[in-house]
């Protein structure tokens, strides 16, 4: 049959002459053979290697993931390394010949599932931008703040998609993702740079999975979708990339959300907003602030809420956050009602182990061509949130109590806060002497000590017994020593001495643990310390004291007030500056600070000298790592026998100390 055929073609070469036949190429081509992979065991490294084909023409070999994902090589290469495969899944690797002529063979295919447990995350942050980003002078500018405060400290590093296979996991905790541009239409797949790329998508989306949290800004805020944690309807709707113009108003962020009774929601107090200044005055309701006047380029890139067909009952706010295990933290600077998501804090899930924190404001902008009159504000929003999407999901806040907490009512009343604060809300562990020993300062980085108790005697070793055994005292000392920090409320300031921060001579002296009485006085802390001229410490903005109510009109100057009316201890445990020997120049709190390596950041309602020290936060010591908060103010006291007026004052001024030390 062969030579009948080879016949025929001869015939009609001679027929119609050889040039004119039209010969449909080969469709033959040759394909790779003996696909491989290697796998080092405890890695999540992977070879791809293959056999070439013998027949010439070969251009590049092409391989494609899951029949998806496709992947051109060059040459004639035999191998490909991935540094981080997919792990924990089934995957499958088709290798495929391409030709010369555009002809691609037929693939072979293998496929496999690394088992694969990731190693504790790392504490470096990366900062991810688009390879070109020096062409965004937002972008630029904001490359260069993280450089200065993360990279040339050793706490960051900064990526491209072509080096994105640097981010890791088990090196870094959390990626800040900046993308701030003109010009580019709406869409992640439009996003510049490469960093819409497969290899870019993979790697953020596996760093998620893995338990890595991320930080979106401006138009990376799309990248929600890419990775996969919010499905493509839910994708940002409101969008802007225009060239923008002179603008003098101020801008910012709006924490409160909603204006139905019952249905406000105000995360104005959230770590994200702490130590900034909320400025009243403005539109409706006090914003935070970001950017006051210059060329606004008015890049929102966030949620309309109004416009994803949910439910209105009760707001499309609520409803948001229930569809999307996520939470509003913040809105247009005069939104008052449900419309819009500007900051969004997308949870963990089941399924998507990293957290993500997404600020699509056109407010949040690092470059209004001048000088920004607010630029400390937009630098600790960030700052703020990069610790807030740095904190380890294990991480929990301790307070260590005395096993005999109950039978006081102000370590009971303290215990009950903190349990319905941080223990039910899945951040916080409480302990006693009795469990002492799962103190642990990698997954503990504040612990608080408290201690408030009628009729003991003056005297670390004094306290309650539970508290000052050799095992308690041995725990607290291994938990400074490997960096933990510790809040000490009340008695528990002398602990201070027992864990060797300080020497016994300087002990607190100023004591008290009566029964105490009525009074009806205001008690808090007086943060300006000191009354001569250019020695006057005022520590009244201190993150300790952020978003309080500075009370006028009360002694000579003003106070952070902690108790109001009520039956009140007089349990101060705090320290007599003039009876240390403290030379008395400049003043005795500066021989104290200089001496200890501490700041005095407050004292009584109504000093004004420098005769003693309420709260002294001790700096950690090249021999005593962890940070060391003591507040033995009579006036921090949990129980008062009634309702105590300034209750949320004492509880905010808890929480931000606790906050100051992790």
């Amino acid at each position: 049959m062969k030579k009948i055929y080879l016949g025929l073609i001869a015939l009609l070469c001679v027929l119609t002459g050889c040039s004119d036949v039209k010969y449909e190429a080969a469709t033959y081509s040759e394909a790779v053979t003996n696909l491989t992979f290697t796998n080092p065991e405890g890695t999540r490294e992977v070879t791809l290697s293959w056999t070439n084909p013998t027949m010439p023409g070969q251009s590049g070999v092409q391989i494609i993931k899951n029949d998806i994902d496709v992947i051109e090589l060059e040459g004639a290469v035999s191998e490909y390394y991935m540094k981080k495969a997919p792990v924990n899944e089934d995957v499958s690797y088709t290798v495929k010949a391409r030709y010369e002529d555009g002809r691609v063979s037929e693939g072979q295919t293998i496929r496999f599932n690394i088992s694969y447990t990731a190693k504790k995350g790392g504490d470096m942050l990366a900062m991810i931008v688009p390879d070109d980003y020096e062409t965004s002078a937002d972008e630029k500018d904001a490359v260069e703040w993280f450089q200065k405060n993360y990279v040339t400290t050793g706490k960051g590093v900064v990526l491209t998609p072509a080096t994105i296979d640097d981010l890791d996991h088990e090196q870094q905790i959390a990626a800040w993702v900046m993308c701030d541009r003109i010009g580019i239409d709406l869409g992640w797949q439009n996003l510049p740079g490469n960093l819409a790329s497969t290899g870019t998508v993979e790697a953020l989306k596996q760093f998620a999975l893995d338990g890595g949290n991320i930080f979106l800004t401006n138009h990376a805020t799309q990248l929600t979708v890419a990775i996969g944690r919010i499905a493509d309807n839910f994708r940002p709707g409101i969008f802007g990339s225009g060239e923008g113009g002179q603008n003098n108003d101020v801008w910012g962020s709006q924490p409160v959300i909603g204006n139905a009774e019952g249905q406000i929601y105000d995360h104005s107090g959230h770590d994200i907003y702490r130590g900034m200044q909320f400025t009243s005055g403005l539109y409706e309701r006090s914003i935070y602030t970001f950017i006051g006047a210059g060329v606004k380029g008015d890049h929102n890139c966030m949620w309309d809420l109004n416009s994803y067909g949910l439910a209105p009952e009760p707001n499309v706010v609520k409803a948001w956050e229930d569809a999307t295990n996520s939470t509003v933290l913040g809105t247009w600077n005069h939104v008052v009602d449900y419309c819009c998501a500007g900051i969004v804090d997308f949870a963990p899930t089941s399924s998507f182990a990293g957290r993500v924190l997404a600020v699509g404001l056109a407010a949040y902008e690092w470059n209004i061509g001048t000088a920004n009159p607010l630029q400390d504000q937009l630098e600790l929003f960030t700052a703020n949130c990069l610790d807030y999407v740095a904190t380890p999901a294990e991480e929990m806040v301790a307070m260590l109590v005395p096993t005999d907490y109950e039978t006081s009512a102000d370590e009971k009343s303290a215990v009950d806060w903190f349990n319905a604060n941080y223990v039910a809300q899945g951040k916080g562990q409480l302990f006693t002497p009795d469990n002492i020993d799962d103190l642990d300062a990698s997954v503990n980085p504040v612990c608080w000590v408290m201690c408030d108790r009628v009729g003991i005697e003056l005297g670390w070793d004094k306290l309650p017994a539970s508290l000052v055994s050799t095992a308690t005292i041995e725990a607290l000392k291994a938990y400074a020593a490997d960096g933990g920090n510790l809040l000490l409320t009340n008695h528990a300031t002398q602990l201070t001495v027992a864990v060797g921060r300080i020497a016994d001579n300087y002990r607190p002296g100023i004591f008290g643990s009566g029964e105490g009485g009525q009074n009806n006085d205001i008690w808090g802390s007086q943060p300006i310390i000191g009354n001569a001229e250019g020695q006057i410490y005022d520590h009244s903005r201190h993150p300790i004291y952020w978003n309080m109510d500075f009370l006028s009109g009360l002694y000579e100057r003003s106070i952070y007030g902690f108790i109001g009316a009520g039956v009140k201890g007089d349990h101060n445990c705090m320290w007599d500056l003039n009876s240390y020997g403290l030379a008395p120049e400049p003043n005795v709190v500066k021989a104290w600070e200089e001496t200890t390596n501490s700041t005095v950041l407050g004292t009584w309602n109504h000093v004004v000298d420098y005769c003693c020290a309420g709260i002294v936060d001790f700096e950690p010591t090249t021999t005593f790592p962890g940070r060391i908060l003591a507040v033995g103010l009579a006036a921090y006291e949990w129980n008062i026998g009634v309702e105590n007026p300034l209750q949320g004052q004492l509880e905010l001024f808890t929480s931000n100390c606790i906050a100051y030390l992790k």
